[in-house]
């Protein structure tokens, strides 16, 4: 039988396929009997006397208990509570306790936002007693379901469907996100973070490009301040800030780079080797010296534009860049493409700041495209009188 410190005995020890469980019993109040709560024997250590093991088979247990094996646990002995001196023998309520628990740690902690919703967490306890698979169809009438999308019912459903093939997704992004911390140089124990961060993707919560910009926030605490502080980052991933030592500054350094004068000095700063001068210089709490080179660098690169930053000024220019280029509709602008972005870039810097030579420039370059067409198109037929274009 178990040690005497647990604070309720178990029924018998039974070994099925295998597995040492034991078995407690859930009193039901209406007299069908006894249900069998089955918790695995994780330990030989728990058991007083190895003799007392009763082996059986699926139809023996049956015969026994009078209920079908299930075939998996409902919790691990370890996780029984233990009587502490003086303390009052707790309930089978301690079992759904430790199973709720469980839920709420898995569901913030592996993104499984489904556990956190009460009416949720009743579905699946009630599973851990029927032994009863859970279907995204029991959860239909709960606030999770109602709210949530079908991308994330999916995972759910996946998640119980088919858990190899989920563990196996984990797996993938587990290792691939260890490694993204070792090149950015985490020292410390990245387990948790990394765990985190890979439930997260695996149930869509994060998108791979949102994993790698929280593990720039979470390395480079400079860089996390200056784009907005904690609150850019998910609440799970909050407790990991300032927990790891890393030698690099290098997000804050492209986040300056990219202000100051935009993604294509980026580009050239990576493969000459000022990124990483700027990334040192930060970590040595020089950032006001970048800054400041930087500040120079923007003023001779963009002298119509001197005092200002690349993105003040050019998100401006390229929507309206846009616009002459592509039309409107509504008011939604389509994003220039990267070739059509750096001919932009050089009109800009021709026009001198100039609006009107600016949009005189882009009608020029691009004369063919949708956007300029129609524009002529419009000119011409609002020129033609109103009783001559009521025949068209």
């Amino acid at each position: 039988m178990l040690t005497d410190q647990f604070q309720f005995q178990a029924e018998a020890i039974i070994r099925i396929g295998g597995k040492v469980y034991a078995v407690f019993f859930d009193t039901n109040e209406d007299g069908t009997g006894n249900f069998p709560i089955l918790a695995l024997v994780d330990s030989m250590n728990f058991v007083k006397d190895p003799n007392a093991i009763e082996d059986l088979d699926e139809a023996s247990f049956a015969a026994k208990y009078g209920y079908v094996f299930r075939g998996h646990e409902d919790l691990l002995v370890s996780e029984i509570p233990t009587l502490t001196s003086g303390q009052e023998v707790a309930d089978y309520r301690s079992v759904m306790d430790i199973q709720e628990a469980k839920l709420d740690k898995q569901g913030k902690e592996e993104g499984m936002s489904w556990l956190l919703d009460r009416d949720v967490q009743t579905v699946f306890l009630a599973a851990v007693l029927t032994g009863q698979p859970v279907s995204v169809d029991d959860l239909d009438e709960t606030q999770w379901y109602l709210s949530s999308t079908p991308e994330q019912r999916n995972v759910m459903a996946e998640f119980y469907g088919d858990y190899e093939a989920y563990e196996k997704k984990v797996t993938d992004n587990i290792s691939s996100i260890r490694n993204e911390l070792y090149k950015k140089e985490f020292t410390g124990d990245v387990n948790d973070l990394t765990r985190v961060l890979a439930y997260g993707v695996a149930t869509n919560k994060y998108t791979p490009e949102q994993v790698d910009l929280y593990i720039d926030f979470i390395g480079d605490s400079t860089f996390l301040e200056v784009s907005g502080g904690e609150q850019m980052l998910p609440e799970e991933l909050r407790p990991f800030v300032d927990q790891f030592e890393t030698t690099l500054g290098q997000s804050t350094a492209k986040s300056y780079i990219e202000t100051y004068v935009g993604p294509e000095g980026l580009a050239g700063f990576m493969e000459d080797g000022t990124l990483l001068r700027y990334a040192s210089l930060i970590s040595d709490g020089q950032e006001q010296r970048v800054k400041d080179e930087l500040q120079g660098l923007h003023d001779n690169m963009f002298p119509a534009f001197k005092g200002s930053t690349y993105s003040t000024w050019n998100s401006y220019y390229s929507n309206r860049a846009s616009k002459i280029i592509n039309g409107t509709t509504g008011n939604q602008i389509v994003g220039l493409t990267a070739k059509q972005k750096g001919i932009v870039n050089d009109l800009i810097i021709e026009a001198a700041g100039n609006y009107q030579e600016f949009d005189k420039l882009i009608r020029k370059e691009y004369k063919d495209a949708p956007g300029v067409k129609n524009a002529i198109l419009s000119g011409m037929l609002g020129r033609v009188p109103q009783a001559v274009s009521g025949v068209f």
